[in-house]
């Protein structure tokens, strides 16, 4: 059976530190309000080129905001 990585994202932790809201992170980026609220889930994956614009606004490295989380059984 195959182990599955999912992303987890920070972006509302991060938001939250640079006192943003997320329509403060859709004018910032100008990105739509459709994609923008797809990025409130929290294991949503974006695009390379999404994750650079946020990443952007944020002035962060686009690690910071999303990462991978592998499953309990393949940790060491």
């Amino acid at each position: 059976m195959r182990s599955h990585v999912r992303i987890v994202s920070r972006l509302p932790l991060l938001l939250r530190r640079h006192d943003l809201s997320w329509n403060d992170l859709a004018r910032r980026t100008l990105l739509p309000p459709g994609l923008v609220a797809r990025l409130r889930r929290p294991h949503h994956n974006p695009r390379l080129a999404v994750a650079q614009r946020v990443a952007a606004a944020l002035d962060v490295p686009v690690e910071s905001i999303w990462q991978l989380e592998e499953p309990p059984s393949c940790r060491r």
